[in-house]
């Protein structure tokens, strides 16, 4: 059982998850996040972080992803690869459809905001204080987009509210890490 919870078996196994989405093009309008409806359906949520626009689009977010997995691979096992990704899916999600714009989306660049905020958090809390350069360097990225700079292969005028949501998703997710729920629960002393 060790060796199906190493960090490669989470990555490896949510990778041919994302795969399998992306070529179930037909699926893809019941999957894609739209701020009027996602609430009264509930899957898109999460669904609309595992397809994409097409498959450069796709390979761009699974290379992030898996460099993030390789890189901070001690912060990883498959269980919390899978519980980071559903709770950044889920948080990024809920935020934006609470934010006051319209927005139609697909893709998992929000989500990899919310993964590399959470392991340059973990890194600078284990005392790799120079880790914080990087820190600010993403938080400054995610500003200046939301003040209006966007390169020119951004897809759609919201992006960085997507990467600004993910970005925000990174403090729950290492404020839940490694918490069950029956921790949230009172005993009876």
């Amino acid at each position: 059982m060790e060796r199906f919870n190493r960090y490669w078996t989470g990555l490896i196994l949510v990778l041919m998850l994302s795969v399998f989405l992306q070529l179930m093009t037909e699926w893809h309008s019941l999957l894609t996040f739209n701020s009027n409806s996602v609430m009264q359906e509930g899957w898109p949520l999460i669904t609309t972080h595992f397809i994409h626009l097409d498959w450069w689009h796709a390979f761009f977010n699974y290379s992030g992803l898996a460099l993030i997995v390789v890189i901070w691979r001690e912060y990883w096992s498959a269980r919390w690869l899978a519980n980071a990704l559903l709770i950044s899916g889920v948080a990024t999600s809920v935020i934006l459809w609470a934010i006051p714009v319209n927005l139609s989306f697909v893709g998992l660049s929000g989500v990899l905001h919310g993964l590399l905020g959470y392991c340059l958090i973990k890194d600078i809390r284990s005392g790799r204080k120079w880790m914080w350069l990087i820190l600010a360097a993403l938080v400054a990225k995610v500003v200046s987009e939301l003040l209006g700079w966007q390169p020119d292969h951004f897809v759609g005028q919201h992006v960085s509210y997507i990467h600004a949501a993910g970005l925000v998703s990174s403090l729950l997710l290492y404020k839940l890490e490694r918490r069950r729920i029956s921790d949230a629960v009172p005993r009876n002393q």
